[in-house]
């Protein structure tokens, strides 16, 4: 499993799509912006909210006061009442956001799950377009009114980000 995704990001990195778990900018590469992001239950927040196109580094840190979380970003248009909608249908995991295969979403990358307290960061290339971060933790040991499990991004964990 560690083989096939330290593949995938070689990959990825030959494609210029490049995402680190890391806060270091590959060598030949020249970083353009540092946004920071805030998570909490149930929120998201970048500052800024925009940036131009190019490498860019995300610190993120997890206010909690209670759960991990992490920081998943996707290229989209899609509205968000729509990836709602294709979370609760997903068959697979209810409440998961489908990282692939969903028409008019492009998965990016994402700051792995961490605990409160803490910080990580990512480096990732991003052209310009409409983008938007997520938690896409789902706890099925933790059920809402409904018997569903708790999905961090039905929760409210979604924000909106601009590259121009």
């Amino acid at each position: 499993m560690i083989r096939a995704i330290t593949l995938g990001m070689v990959v990825l990195l030959m494609l210029g799509a490049m995402a680190c778990d890391s806060d270091e900018v590959p060598e030949g590469y020249e970083l353009v912006s540092n946004v920071g992001v805030a998570l909490g239950e149930w929120s998201i927040t970048s500052t800024p909210s925009s940036v131009p196109a190019g490498l860019v580094r995300f610190n993120v840190s997890n206010g909690g006061p209670a759960d991990p979380h992490e920081l998943v970003i996707f290229r989209t248009t899609v509205a968000k009442d729509e990836l709602e909608r294709i979370a609760i249908a997903n068959p697979e995991e209810r409440g998961f956001l489908p990282e692939e295969g969903v028409s008019g979403v492009e998965f990016i990358g994402e700051v792995e799950e961490f605990d409160v307290g803490l910080a990580m960061s990512g480096v990732f290339e991003l052209s310009a377009g409409s983008y938007v971060f997520i938690c896409n933790i789902v706890e099925p040991e933790e059920l809402d009114e409904e018997g569903n499990p708790e999905s961090h991004f039905l929760e409210g964990m979604y924000a909106t980000f601009t590259v121009n």
